[in-house]
């Protein structure tokens, strides 16, 4: 959990916060649900505890909609999907929840397995490359103390009521 002292959640804690997330996400209408991307206090704000229009990515839950329909995924895209899925589930739902308290501690780009297999420094600046020729000034990709630090600028036009 993301605060003044930070601790690690027990798996059945894990459990209920997944299964929590997931049902605020499908009672506000969104597809995709995230956690914060950092567990950096300085960056919680008790009173803004969930946000509706971040990026979410690293652990990604994705919640069929009353219809069964899910986010489109890019699948040219092997490192920064997560990126591309967010934006455009934005353009598409509007809405993407992110529960800004707790967040899953993870490497960028350095981790073993999974997609490690397809990963390089190449693929990956090819793909930060394309992302910003798609999404233009709705993304920046900085590099900050050797990580790669994404911002992505899609505010809403009207009113959120959840």
């Amino acid at each position: 959990m993301v605060s003044l002292r930070c601790r690690k959640l027990s798996i059945t804690e894990t459990i209920a916060m997944l299964e929590n997330s997931a049902w605020c996400a499908r009672g506000a209408g969104a597809r995709l649900c995230g956690w914060h991307q950092r567990s950096d206090p300085w960056l919680l704000q008790r009173n803004d505890a969930f946000g509706v229009n971040h990026w979410v990515g690293g652990a990604v839950g994705v919640v069929r909609d009353e219809n069964g329909g899910v986010p489109k995924w890019d699948e040219l895209l092997k490192c920064k999907c997560d990126i591309d899925a967010t934006l455009q589930d934005l353009m598409d739902n509007r809405l993407v929840w992110n529960e800004a308290r707790i967040c899953f501690v993870q490497e960028r780009d350095k981790n073993l397995g999974g997609n490690s297999l397809f990963r390089s420094a190449e693929r990956i600046a090819t793909e930060k490359r394309y992302l910003k020729r798609k999404w233009k000034s709705h993304i920046r990709i900085e590099t900050y103390k050797s990580q790669d630090r994404v911002a992505m600028d899609a505010p809403r036009r009207q009113s959120v009521k959840l």
